[in-house]
């Protein structure tokens, strides 16, 4: 019988920060379309932190996958993990085109079909390129778990070169001018990014997981600020070059981003793998939600942009991302706690739900409060009872 993986209590404060980040992303980015003044430097200086939310995503997954041997059970693959992810995609999926059709064609019947049909090629919403991604990595995560587990040292150093390279060559091609940066696109170099270059941040993630050497965290904690830095002055430089907005420095897919979330990686599972129980309960249903949260959030802002709700300031921005959040949890604490429909919509179980995130674990956490104040009350009553005796 395979044993089961004790639980790592730093994915689960790393999973609320990126769940934050990307919605947080997602809602900056049309302000971030305007002339730089102020309040464009503070979106920018965040929305740079945010973009390591992918690569955050990427490398949890590849070291949750890559280090347990159940990855190599196909049964395992098929029956539960692609399930998991594939049955809540196409249910958040076909909301997101109702939405569509409803709000820009009327909810014509021609071309709902056609955008049912669109979507098996690509991305009905920007963001659910993530899920097409996921899935097709984990469809090939057995060949990559044998592969990798049966390297030897030298095999291993072998590999995190190949992703230094390819996270090198966009560094490269980003900072250098564009006459020689031509000199890095070799053919043979583009092709190590097969899967848009996730493949190589979800490896990564296993190595950095797997990592026994801990690194001095003020060493961590500079490179963050220098590579956090170095994003934020990219872009900043480069869109007022280019007089509108320019992302390469954010790429999450290779490069200063991909930098910058190991190093937030590596500081978090150094500083933060001890449980606090009064914050483990409350971060508890973001966590559990963490991947539910990510299909609903851009469909959400999609009505609530369509009603007129469009952040124009960094403070707009961070109300707006307030707002989003809020009414996703309360919509899937509730479509949690409808057995029916549970898992359709968060790819949990009913009963793992009532254990983590739903209102049926809300009542029993509150419940569990009052209890136990109950309890110490009694207690003390009892113990002024025996010290008059």
């Amino acid at each position: 019988m395979l044993k089961e993986r004790t639980h790592i209590h730093y994915f689960d404060y790393l999973r609320v920060v990126a769940a934050i980040c990307v919605v947080f992303m997602h809602i900056a980015a049309e302000p971030l379309l305007m002339p730089v003044n102020i309040q464009w430097h503070l979106l920018n200086a965040c929305t740079s932190f945010a973009f390591t939310a992918v690569p955050l995503f990427f490398m949890m997954s590849g070291y949750l996958l890559l280090s347990n041997s159940k990855t190599r059970d196909i049964s395992i693959l098929l029956k539960k993990r692609i399930p998991r992810l594939l049955i809540p995609f196409i249910g958040w999926n076909i909301i997101a085109i109702l939405w569509l059709t409803y709000h820009y064609d009327g909810f014509s019947m021609n071309a709902l079909l056609d955008r049912l049909i669109a979507s098996l090629n690509s991305p009905s919403m920007a963001h659910f390129w993530y899920m097409y991604t996921i899935i097709a990595i984990y469809m090939i995560s057995p060949l990559i778990y044998g592969a990798i587990q049966s390297l030897s040292k030298k095999g291993h150093i072998y590999v995190l070169i190949l992703i230094a390279i390819v996270s090198l060559r966009t560094i490269l091609k980003t900072i250098l001018p564009e006459s020689i940066a031509q000199l890095t696109n070799i053919d043979f170099i583009n092709k190590l990014e097969f899967f848009g270059g996730h493949v190589c941040t979800f490896v990564l993630g296993y190595y950095l997981g797997s990592c026994k050497r801990k690194i001095p965290n003020w060493i961590l904690i500079l490179g963050s600020v220098i590579t956090l830095g170095i994003i934020i002055s990219g872009t900043y430089y480069l869109t007022v070059k280019s007089g509108q907005y320019n992302q390469a420095f954010q790429n999450h897919s290779s490069g200063f981003e991909v930098v910058l979330a190991a190093f937030i990686f590596l500081l978090f599972k150094q500083n933060f793998n001890k449980s606090k129980n009064w914050l483990k309960t409350i971060i508890t249903p973001l966590v559990s939600l963490s991947l539910a949260v990510y299909m609903m959030h851009n469909i959400l802002y999609s009505m609530l942009y369509a009603i007129e709700i469009k952040p124009q300031s960094f403070i707009d921005v961070v109300l707006v991302t307030l707002l989003v959040l809020i009414i996703c949890m309360v919509v899937l604490k509730t479509v949690a706690t409808i057995k029916p429909i549970c898992y359709l919509a968060t790819g949990m179980s009913f009963k793992a739900a009532c254990n983590s995130c739903n209102w049926i674990y809300t009542y029993r956490w509150i419940k569990g409060c009052f209890t136990k104040k109950t309890d110490n009350n009694s207690n003390e009553k009892n113990n002024i009872y025996i010290n008059k005796e």
